[in-house]
């Protein structure tokens, strides 16, 4: 005991000024609540028994005494904490191996540990993967003290205090498990008391300094198991003058090598303490003890809410904790607010008053953080109710506070039911039930539809509608030359047949998913098979695919027995970014998981919910238990590389040509830096796995990037949704289930098969009012430049209202009774008279609708750039029609003539005219494109050398075809404008080509800037 009469002389020292401070202080506590964060005993450090079963999260009173801040858990895989085999009123931390190096459990000390001598203390139970016979099943399991945190596979080793079990090397009990204390593998003291699997022990160790002092090294380290009274004198092990570590910062738990998967660790009652007598008695303790200050009034008796507690909250705290917008952000008349479960936070842990925040804000001793403000702090018998209440188990009177419905009169969250069709107006401009709801609005307002458009104008307008390409002249003529009654509607068959509707309806589709064949941010490295996805969503159109069969696979693929279809359609959720700077793997996994849900909630659901990340949303019905119960459906899979078994094969060969040399190279690169061999990969895609839920068969292989996310199968499978309190990945909150916003239905207790795949069938039920509305509105927009709904991915409370809410809802209820066929819907839309309008424009409707809300005639609009530059090449004859496969790499475009959809889409190198013409950057969401006007974009028409040599191209193409100036001149209007030049175009076009006293031959030069000056006329970029 020389030890502690050291100690204890030591502390004798205390100045007196100090002993009477501390004890008024304790004086104090005998009658007022501890301060949070404060212990009673002098002696202790810190202590955790982990009691809150919702996980390792910072315990509500944060900062807890001696802790700077929550448990860090390893991202390879976390420890579990479950109910103790000790006792069910406490917990235990459940570590298992990996077959590697782990830092599963670790915490940060509030100052640096720098005394002389320090008594630190654990439960422990040790259950092999097999105890079968006399084998022994090698171990390696420590607890570690350490001056940094280190990372998940950090070896707290060469000269870092070790305490816990190991397989002997030498000794009496060699190749047995026992516990020992080290400084370092050669630097390490056994002791003789093997581990008896399935035994509980409790594991005591003190750490000193043989030369005093705050800046020399800890290298003393003596060892108890199951420590008695006497025991202080006769350690089972020790180790002394080792070179160790002067100070302290962090400590935790670590797995090794011979740690096996299904090897179970169970620890718990981590204590450090200045006293070995303190540290004994809390291990040697099965039931957590409360501090006896924490206690100055008790309220024995049993509390009754209506009476007891509501007349305090009303009184006290209601003010500005109260209905639906609470002052403070709180609210206190809700249970399930008090609770945590909007914001992860809880304010009450039922049984623990010591540990509710609620209590701490009530009885802090600092007065500008304590409730409520500018007030007498309440009455210490209100303090001992409120306790009470809390340890009684947290009564509560529904009737009196009922928890709020969470329903919306909003327009978009109510039921589809589809109404019934107007009687049409004019029946001669009636085509299909889209007109009469088009008629009725118009007459409402005293205007007519426009008159049927030309057949010139109509032949153009559906082909670069539906396909991004102007018709040929072959096309064009056959269309003009059919003389039938449903030439059109064959029209219409023929471009919804043509293998070229999927790559323009995936341009669309790929715009919302942010789709891009890089890990972007800044080093941007690439994803050399991504573009499998793109051809997925390309054959998918084709195919007319049943809309909530192509969600479920981009949803919930990597879980269907779809072949490689199905695991290429995951790209959807891959298609998220990764930032290869991002050290933290908690921070980088989240923003992949935050991106995932934000965009499947706004390209399907029409839904900002971006807000809820932090805090509920402030305009919409949706809490941020909302948005994390969405995002919970995605957290148990990652984005990775999906080897695949159908599709042919790919060369590296190949792969080096789909990038820029730059990109190449930089992407090998970093594969060296990793130790992986592109060339040698089998067949794969760019996609989503879940371990946990996916199909057996999936085989995961390795990600180039500056700092990959890892991918561990155990980690993955332990993923357990929670609420981030105020949307910080490093402080999670309270556990919550996968679920959409309760807005917008009721969630069954049961998600099956899968969670993901149960939220597919959720998003094609009838029940559900968002998804059709959704997608019948964007399809408006692809064909007339402007939703019903003008915000075509916010249908919530601050979007815009729908232009003809009974169209939309018709169009809607017809998408579900046609088997979510979009090219039924695009049918109806197409061959409707309101499609067919002409664009002139009439002054009774310029005055009325001046914007053309209501579609009175044809809204002409500019193409997007992937249609200008597609444009060109039909002009010419020269574009190459292949149907899909790897894209294009910079270098290549001029010589391979492929649409622009195949350019490759590295995020920070993408194509000059996606950039110039306003094309979506694939970091974010794009629901409808910027249409701008800047002094660049006619520069880069009038000097970009593609568009100059297709002008050649094309003079030389009319000059082959055509002798006459006349000739000539016309040939260039059909091919660039689709119709035959007027009188007055004639005319001052040869005025132009050919000088007025010559009949000679076109001057070659001219006509190739006369084809140029066609590329650049309003008429040829826009749809007329």
């Amino acid at each position: 005991m020389a030890l502690q009469k050291c100690w204890s002389r030591a502390s004798s020292l205390l100045t007196a000024t100090a002993t009477i401070g501390c004890l008024a202080l304790l004086g104090m506590l005998q009658f007022s609540p501890a301060a949070a964060g404060e212990l009673a005993n002098p002696n202790r450090i810190a202590d955790e028994r982990f009691l809150d079963p919702d996980g390792f999260v910072a315990p509500a009173n944060e900062p807890a005494a001696g802790w700077a801040g929550a448990w860090v858990t390893s991202k390879i895989l976390p420890p579990l904490n479950v109910s103790s085999s000790v006792d069910s009123a406490i917990r235990d931390v459940q570590i298992q191996g990996t077959g590697n190096r782990n830092n599963p459990l670790r915490r940060r000390l509030s100052e640096p540990l720098t005394e002389n001598e320090v008594f630190v203390g654990f439960r422990l139970l040790y259950e092999p993967s097999s105890t079968g016979g006399n084998a022994v099943d090698p171990e390696f399991f420590v607890f570690w003290l350490d001056r940094t945190e280190g990372s998940d596979r950090a070896v707290h080793s060469a000269g870092v205090p070790n305490i816990g079990l190991h397989q002997a090397d030498r000794g009496p009990h060699r190749g047995k498990n026992v516990f020992m204390v080290r400084f370092g593998s050669s630097q390490t003291a056994w002791s003789g008391a093997e581990v008896v699997p399935g035994t509980t022990y409790r594991v005591l160790a003190r750490l000193a300094k043989s030369k005093p002092g705050e800046r020399n090294d800890f290298d003393q380290l003596d060892l108890w198991v199951d420590p008695q009274p006497g025991d202080f004198t006769t350690p089972l092990a020790s180790i002394q003058h080792q070179v160790g570590v002067h100070q302290v910062n962090w400590l935790g738990f670590s797995t090794g090598v011979k740690t096996e998967p299904t090897d179970n660790i169970r620890v718990g009652d981590l204590v450090l303490s200045r006293s070995w007598d303190d540290a004994r008695t809390f291990l040697m303790e099965d039931q957590p003890v409360e501090d006896a200050a924490n206690a100055a009034m008790v309220w024995n008796k049993p509390v009754n809410f209506r009476k007891d507690i509501f007349p305090i909250l009303e009184e006290r705290c209601f003010g500005c904790h109260a209905e639906e917008f609470p002052d403070s952000g709180y609210r206190l008349d809700v249970r399930d607010e008090l609770l945590g479960y909007s914001t992860g936070e809880p304010l009450v842990v039922p049984g623990s008053s010591r540990r509710s925040k609620l209590i701490d804000v009530l009885t802090t001793s600092n007065a500008s953080e304590r409730m409520p403000p500018g007030e007498p702090p309440l009455e210490e018998e209100e303090i001992a109710k409120l306790r009470a209440w809390i340890d009684q188990g947290f009564e509560w009177d529904d009737e009196l506070l009922p928890t709020p419905e969470v329903k919306s009169s909003h327009w978009a969250f109510q039921p589809i039911k589809r109404p019934a069709v107007p009687e049409p107006i004019d029946r001669s401009r009636y085509r299909n039930p889209i007109d009469a709801f088009i008629q009725a609005e118009l007459h409402e307002q005293g205007l007519s539809p426009a008159e049927r458009a030309n057949s010139e104008t109509l032949v153009r307008r559906v082909y670069l509608d539906v396909l991004g390409l102007p018709p040929s002249l072959a096309e064009r003529d056959e269309f003009l030359q059919d003389q039938a009654d449903d030439a059109y509607e064959k029209l219409v068959e023929q471009v919804l047949a043509s293998p070229h509707y999927g790559e323009r309806m995936a341009r669309h589709w790929l715009d919302l998913v942010r789709w891009g064949e890089s890990q972007g941010f800044q080093h941007d490295i690439p994803r050399p098979f991504a573009w499998r996805y793109r051809d997925y969503v390309i054959n998918s159109f084709n195919a007319d695919k049943p809309y909530s069969v192509f969600l479920k696979e981009q949803l919930a693929g990597d879980e269907l027995d779809g072949g490689d279809e199905s695991l290429v359609a995951t790209g959807f959720l891959a298609a998220a970014r990764i930032s290869g700077n991002q050290m933290d793997k908690e921070i980088q996994r989240a923003e992949v998981m935050f991106d995932i849900t934000d965009t499947t909630a706004s390209s399907v659901l029409g839904l900002t919910m971006e807000c809820a990340q932090c805090h509920n949303h402030k305009f919409e019905p949706i809490t941020q238990r909302d948005y994390y119960r969405f995002l919970a459906f995605f957290s148990k899979g990652q984005l990775t590389n999906l080897k695949l078994k159908e599709t042919a094969e790919v060369t590296p060969e190949a792969i080096k040509e789909w990038y820029s040399p730059g990109a190449y190279n930089f992407y090998l690169s970093e594969a060296r830096k990793l130790k992986i061999k592109p060339a040698d990969y089998p067949t794969h895609t760019w996609g989503y796995y879940s371990p946990a839920t996916g199909r057996d068969d999936v085989e995961v292989l390795p990600v180039v990037n500056r700092s990959p996310l890892p991918f561990s199968p155990q980690f993955l499978e332990r993923q357990e949704g929670r609420i981030f309190v105020r949307g910080n990945p490093n402080e999670p909150g309270l556990r919550v289930e996968p679920g959409w916003p309760t807005v917008l239905g009721t969630v069954p207790s049961e998600l099956e098969p899968t969670p993901r795949q149960a939220l597919a069938g959720w998003l094609a039920a009838k029940e559900n009012p968002l998804t059709a509305r959704v997608w019948v509105n964007r399809l408006w927009q692809y064909h007339f430049g402007r939703g019903l709904v003008s915000t075509p991915s916010n249908f919530g409370t601050h979007g815009s209202e729908p232009s003809h809410p009974a169209l939309l809802d018709w169009l809607a209820s017809e998408l579900m009774a046609s088997n979510w066929s979009t090219k039924h819907i695009q049918r109806l839309i197409l061959t409707s008279h309101t499609y067919q309008q002409s664009h002139l424009a009439s002054s009774e409707g310029l005055q009325v609708d001046p914007d053309n809300q209501l579609l009175w005639r044809w809204q002409p609009r500019r193409l997007e750039a992937e249609a200008m530059h597609d444009s060109l090449l039909v002009s010419t004859d020269e574009l190459n029609r292949q149907v899909g496969g790897p894209s294009v790499p910079p270098r290549a475009i001029e010589t391979r003539k492929r649409r622009t959809l195949y350019f490759s889409q590295r995020r920070s190198e993408l194509p000059d005219v996606m950039t110039m013409f306003d094309g979506p950057d694939g970091v974010r969401s794009c629901a409808c494109r910027d249409v701008s006007t800047v002094g660049l974009q006619p520069l880069y028409l009038l000097n970009n050398p593609f568009v100059v040599q297709r002008a050649k191209q094309l003079a030389d193409l009319v000059s082959a075809e055509q002798d006459s100036p006349g000739g000539q001149i016309e040939a260039v209007f059909l091919r660039t404008l689709g119709r035959k030049p007027t009188a007055v175009e004639l005319a001052r076009a040869q005025e132009q080509l050919v000088d007025a006293d010559a009949n000679a031959e076109v001057d070659p030069q001219r006509l190739v800037q006369f084809c140029h000056a066609m590329f650049n006329l309003n008429e040829y970029v826009y749809i007329p």
